[in-house]
């Protein structure tokens, strides 16, 4: 007989205990399958306690609705030293709580079994004793009464340890074996504390169910939905709205009431209008969203000009502005004579193509002549490129008197770049014949000419976008035109990142000269480069790969911080990664280990896993990971991992040389990436202009034991220390907000508003132009988005059902949307 019911079980928890609550399981207790009574907490001792909803409220619906299995929902509240204590069995903990569980059961005869609620546990190391924990559960629930239930609430996992809230504990396959049922809460993505966004995003939903349905039975899964939305204040920062984090919870009712004018930022009273909005539909998440008292909103790419190196970029649907290096700005006022490299006259072995000259010996020289018409002071500007690090020194005339242009700092952001410095400022001439020469420094740089002109100036920079704003009157809910009452404020989101090493190379092997033999060397072995054939980019994805050793043409290289991303193709084994010298910092496939050598020395290792790329998966779809090290004097520190994580820490003898990636057998790399040792570069700064034309700066952070490059703004760290030792703030790799100051703009009026990036790396995202009084980001679910869900779960990953957190907080219409039960 056909089961019309598989795949359409529902589940909810008694959590919220609202007049709405009782009025679905009063009317609705038709449609559920299971619910979790919300009651008992478990503390640090294994002690049950009835603290949630009163069992005395719910007898009347457990009579009514014999079908429902009610389980006695046992939680301990997310924190963690409960389900310490129960896991490690501090002071015989777990076994009062298995005591305990067998008595609440023989309390209330009439339960289908337990909802184990435990949450908080920790790393991956915690998985074994997680498992027994559950394991035990299991056994004491069973040998009690085999015909009881134990339903398990596990956190949402992508994989092994791919916890996105630090639930690594949680182990899918392990615990398969250890419930009847499992609810996957995987709701909790964005929060009152995260960046705006759906509660449940499709991305995730995906990678938690396509996992958990490879490792678990599905027919035990419920999908966990959130029934609830968030309403995000975008106005001010928290600390100044008083509040802990700018998001508030709300029901589907409480959405209703923005989207209909009931609710306002100013305690639902004036003077803040009461306006009626519209919802959009993200289709991509099957969620609405809305933004209550917003005038204006606009993304990135909404500019209505923007200046290189600004570049268009799209992440999740979201189309931003953002730039990976900065270029050299030059202005030179008016320009009196514009000569190219080409020179009047030269010695020696010298060497002249169309537009520059370069100096092939110490004993070359070339000689430029120019006329100046009217006698006056001058700036005159020199064009130079720096070719690579060992040739990095030309000697510059004005009319006999020398400069010496130089560059030792290898991170230097103009490194084989053609720039602009200053030869002389405000320097007078008289009318008549004059001579610029070049001689002597490194054989190797090139020189592509000078200017004389009235006012020379040069300074790296990030790009510019001008946006403009367009406020416009809204209609409330009685139909009068209405702004706000004191001005708008003007919200910025963001997207920064903590510090990196100042850039001396990254290199991502996408160029089509692969390669260049004037940059790169085979110190051992063979190397090559694959590049995507059908790939119509410019730049198209490539990998690295070979075996031996490939380094930088360079071997002056001391105090570095060098990073590689690779991947083990399935016939590799041994060690790869980065080595400068006699110092070799890899990832070991054999031993599972991060490790540090010095020759054959192994100086230091640290445990963790990592896999191998089956050969269809290598290009498309390989299992990537993260290796770095920071040499400093004789101390070397040992990272990986995608957040750069410290490993250990040990000391060196000497170390210096070439630089570059080694491996013992064939591996791909796809990123080999240089930088200073001490010099960091922020991605966090940026300015901007208001209509008023006051330029407001924002986003950069206070640090102490750091001396800053005003010119290039990268700082280095006074003492031996990591960066985030010199700042108390953090930055998330979530959006930011960031606020302007009360701007007294008229409706009606277009303003322009220009954001001129100080850092790189910084996204700008969106703009949102609102109420001074008040406006926000709001998500909520609906009786389409859960729908959406509930069909996904039933017919896509064929899971038992859906458990939605929790009942009194949804639209209401669902229940007449899903199946009877019985």
């Amino acid at each position: 007989m056909r089961d019309f019911l598989k795949g359409k079980r529902c589940m909810v928890w008694s959590f919220m205990g609202n007049a709405r609550m009782y009025e679905a399981l009063r009317d609705y207790g038709d449609r559920f399958d299971t619910v979790g009574i919300f009651t008992f907490e478990v503390d640090e001792t294994g002690t049950i306690t009835e603290t949630g909803t009163s069992i005395s409220s719910m007898l009347p619906y457990i009579q009514k609705w014999p079908h429902i299995k009610w389980l006695l929902t046992i939680m301990n509240h997310g924190i963690a030293n409960i389900f310490t204590a129960l896991r490690n069995n501090e002071n015989g903990a777990k076994d009062k709580f298995l005591t305990e569980i067998i008595r609440i059961m023989n309390k209330y005869p009439w339960c289908a079994g337990v909802d184990i609620d435990l949450e908080r546990g920790g790393g991956y190391e915690n998985k074994d004793a997680a498992n027994a924990l559950f394991r035990d559960i299991y056994n004491t629930v069973k040998s009690y009464d085999a015909t009881k239930l134990v339903n398990i609430c596990l956190p949402g996992m992508t994989g092994v340890q791919g916890s996105v809230g630090g639930e690594n504990w949680c182990v899918y396959a392990d615990l398969n074996d250890y419930c009847d049922t499992a609810a996957i809460m995987s709701y909790g993505m964005a929060w009152a504390g995260s960046a705006p966004g759906p509660v449940s995003p499709r991305d995730w939903l995906e990678g938690i169910y396509d996992y958990a349905v490879s490792v678990m039975s599905p027919d035990k899964i419920f999908m966990g939905l959130p029934a609830y939305g968030w309403n995000w204040r975008i106005h001010d920062t928290p600390e100044n709205l008083g509040i802990t984090y700018r998001g508030v919870s709300n029901t589907y009712y409480a959405a209703k009431y923005w989207m209909t004018g009931v609710y306002n930022f100013t305690g639902d009273a004036p003077p803040q209008p009461f306006i009626p909005i519209v919802a959009y539909w993200d289709d991509y998440n099957k969620v609405p969203w809305a933004l209550p008292h917003v005038y204006d909103y606009m993304e990135g790419w909404d500019a209505v000009s923007w200046e290189y190196p600004l570049l268009k970029g799209v992440y999740n649907r979201r189309r931003y502005l953002t730039s990976y290096g900065k270029e050299q700005k030059a202005e030179f006022g008016t320009i009196y004579i514009d000569r190219n490299g080409v020179p009047d006259e030269y010695e020696g072995n010298v060497i002249i193509t169309d537009e520059m000259t370069s100096l092939g010996d110490a004993q070359a020289s070339a000689e430029y002549r120019f006329e100046i018409r009217e006698a006056g002071y001058y700036d005159i500007a020199v064009q130079l490129c720096f070719p690579y690090w060992d040739k990095n020194a030309i000697i510059v005339s004005l009319d006999g008197i020398s400069k010496t242009f130089s560059e030792n700092r290898l991170w230097w952001p103009y490194w084989r770049r053609v720039c602009w410095l200053t030869l002389a400022k405000g320097v007078f001439l008289q009318e008549g014949t004059h001579a610029i020469s070049i001689s002597g420094g490194v054989p190797g740089v090139q020189f592509y000419g000078f200017r004389v002109c009235s006012g020379f100036s040069e300074y790296p920079f990030a790009g510019e976008a001008s946006f403009m704003l367009s406020p416009r009157r809204f209609k409330d809910v009685n139909g009068v035109m209405v702004e706000p009452d004191r001005g708008f404020k003007l919200t910025f989101e963001m997207l920064r990142r903590k510090p990196d090493s100042a850039l001396i190379w990254y290199e991502d092997f996408r160029d089509r000269n692969i390669l260049p033999e004037n940059y790169w060397t085979v110190l051992d072995g063979e190397w090559d480069v694959w590049q995507d054939p059908d790939s119509t980019e410019n730049r198209p994805y490539s990998q690295l790969e070979g075996y031996g050793k490939l380094a930088w043409k360079y071997d002056g290289f001391s105090d570095i911080h060098i990073r590689a991303r690779l991947a083990f193709p399935q016939n590799s084994s041994g060690r790869a990664g980065v080595f400068l010298g006699d110092i070799f910092c890899c990832l070991n496939y054999d031993t599972q280990r991060v490790e540090l050598y010095q020759g054959n020395s192994l100086l230091g290792s640290y445990s963790t896993s990592f896999s191998k790329t089956v050969d269809a998966d290598l290009r498309a779809n390989p299992n990537m990971y993260t290796i770095e090290m920071r040499k400093r004097g004789n101390k070397v520190r040992v990272y990986s991992g995608a957040a750069s994580t410290l490993r250990f820490t040990v000391n060196v003898t000497g170390g210096s040389g070439y630089v570059g990636y080694c491996s013992d057998n064939r591996t791909v790399c796809e990123l080999l990436r240089l930088g200073d040792a001490w010099v960091y570069e922020p991605y966090e700064r940026f300015d901007v202009e208001l209509p008023d034309g006051n330029i407001t700066s924002f986003g950069r952070l206070a640090r102490t034991g750091v001396t800053w490059d005003d010119e290039f703004q990268v700082f280095s760290v006074n003492n031996d220390v990591e960066e985030s030792i010199t700042r108390s703030e953090d930055i998330s790799m979530d959006y930011d907000f960031f606020h302007s100051q009360l701007l007294a703009l008229s409706c009606g009026n277009d303003y322009e508003v220009k954001i001129i990036l100080k850092d790189i790396n910084i996204w700008i995202s969106r703009l949102f132009l609102g109420d001074a009084d008040g406006f926000s980001i709001l998500y909520y679910q609906d009786v389409d988005s859960l729908v959406y869900w509930a069909n996904e779960a039933a017919y896509r990953w064929k899971l038992r059902g859906i458990a939605i957190w929790s009942l009194g907080q949804e639209d209401m219409r669902l229940w007449e949307a899903l199946p009877k039960q019985i």
